[in-house]
């Protein structure tokens, strides 16, 4: 830890935004595919999916449960749909996205286990974000194989990014091998970034993005606690696919996206009050 810099970035959002070329087109910027929802849940698949479009990525493609489909291309029909069937044929490689996130609202049930499974390896070396659901699979002992596939990817060079809160940080610590660490969340990223060999934007009202052999990187000059709000965590992991999308590496896309998403949510509270916040607010304020 003493050979890492701990950095922080003193820029605006639109310091932060990918380079727009005039002639681009739809598949320039970008295709991002997002496996998110299970019954009850479509809200974590719209409030990804508008995130990674605000941001900039040229095409969403969700993936969710039939049931799920009208209310998704309904609120957000510039997004394309699939069902979960995906798992059935990503035994090779799915050649349409560029970037691909997975775990918002999926469920840890057998079924969802098996469509990570899919996802994870049947996505090539394209880049990879887990959040939420996905970090409690890949902890869990149904699920924990998919770590060391993870973790060999990662070593491999594939751009895999992991965005726990607190609670999945220490679910994640348990993945690791006569793992002893019970310190603050800075301890524990660098602990799972290090073992897993890949990025971590371990978030709270201090969020550090870690990566192995990087600086580490600290947001606490921006955000508010109108962000501790269901659903703000789907809207990070949307803008940080929608970077990745773009080109940008892990690290910059972690880091770019939990400082373009703390300065979005300031500028939410500004237009109505930390008291009166939703996540769906954060995505609309990215300007």
């Amino acid at each position: 830890m003493a050979q890492r810099k701990i950095v922080h970035l003193d820029k605006d959002i639109c310091d932060m935004l990918p380079e727009r070329k005039p002639d681009g087109h739809k598949g320039t910027f970008g295709k991002a595919f997002i496996y998110s929802g299970s019954f009850g849940s479509a809200g974590c698949a719209l409030l990804a999916g508008r995130a990674a479009y605000r941001i900039g990525a040229g095409m969403v493609k969700i993936a969710s449960p039939e049931c799920n489909r009208v209310i998704i291309q309904t609120a957000l029909p510039e997004a394309l749909y699939d069902t979960n069937e995906f798992a059935r044929r990503m035994n090779i490689t799915d050649k349409w996205p560029d970037v691909y996130l997975a775990g918002p609202g999926i469920g840890t049930d057998e079924e969802s286990i098996n469509n990570l499974d899919a996802l994870i390896n049947g996505s090539g070396n394209k880049p990879l974000v887990l959040d939420a659901d996905a970090l409690t699979i890949i902890s869990s002992d149904a699920g924990r194989y998919l770590s060391e596939d993870i973790m060999r990817m990662a070593n491999d060079g594939r751009k895999i990014i992991l965005t726990p809160h607190e609670g999945e940080l220490h679910r994640l610590l348990r993945v690791i091998p006569d793992a002893a660490s019970d310190g603050d969340r800075l301890s524990l990223a660098i602990d799972i970034s290090d073992y897993f060999g890949c990025t971590v934007a371990a978030k709270g009202p201090v969020t550090y993005v870690v990566t192995p052999g990087k600086d580490i990187y600290e947001n606490n000059d921006c955000g508010n606690s109108g962000m501790a709000t269901a659903g703000s965590g789907d809207v990070l992991a949307g803008i940080i696919v929608g970077l990745l999308a773009q080109g940008l590496d892990a690290h910059t896309a972690a880091s770019y996206g939990v400082r373009i998403h703390a300065l979005a949510g300031d500028r939410a509270a500004e237009g109505r009050c930390e008291h009166a916040l939703m996540a769906g607010d954060i995505a609309e304020y990215i300007y």
